[in-house]
């Protein structure tokens, strides 16, 4: 092989290596994690949970009520038994959002969520504006473009979070989303079905 042909194909893998480098930057920037200096993640079979800032592990998981959903007494048991609370908190996550996809009779294939948990409001709001160059006086949000659910230490509870779920399960099941307002009604409708 000439010279010339070995120097333009370490050029193109020079450059295909840059190129690639920049589109995992950019990605990066996207994804969940917007705010820098996050306490930790951890993730389960349908969610990646990002924690961040001061977050008390054991009020999260206590606001997470699985109680009246119907469980085998195996995954009772395994749930109990967990002893890592960022673990029980991401099981805690998947027994909703598969009580909330049963509800819905909506199973998305491939289906996985990512969940950022704020260690208050401020920070939340904060997130919001950054994406939408706005403010916003919420509790939670949803964004499609990267499949995140966005809340707070002291406002997540099942509710909430089947609600949030809702959203991304109606997005990733339909080929077209549907209008905002039928997405509100079949999140409300998870909500109020839940404990059913």
């Amino acid at each position: 092989m000439s010279s010339i042909k070995k120097l333009n194909i370490l050029n193109y893998k020079f450059k295909a290596f840059i190129f690639f480098n920049i589109i995992l930057f950019f990605l990066k920037l996207s994804l969940p994690s917007i705010a820098l200096g996050q306490q930790g993640e951890v993730n389960s079979d349908y969610c990646t949970i990002y924690f961040h800032g001061e977050i008390d592990l054991r009020k999260v998981d206590k606001r997470l009520n699985t109680r009246f959903i119907e469980l085998s007494s195996r995954d009772r048991k395994i749930l109990k038994n967990t002893s890592n609370l960022a673990e029980r908190i991401a099981l805690k996550c998947d027994i909703i959002l598969l009580k909330s996809e049963q509800i819905l009779d909506m199973y998305p294939a491939g289906f996985h969520v990512n969940i950022i948990i704020f260690e208050n409001k401020k920070m939340l709001i904060d997130a919001y504006q950054k994406m939408f160059w706005k403010r916003e006086d919420l509790y939670s949000f949803y964004v499609y473009e990267n499949n995140t659910i966005y809340t707070t230490q002291l406002r997540i509870n099942q509710n909430l979070l089947a609600h949030e779920f809702g959203h991304a399960i109606v997005n990733h099941y339909f080929l077209i989303r549907p209008p905002e307002t039928v997405r509100e009604l079949i999140s409300q409708y998870i909500d109020i079905h839940l404990e059913d």
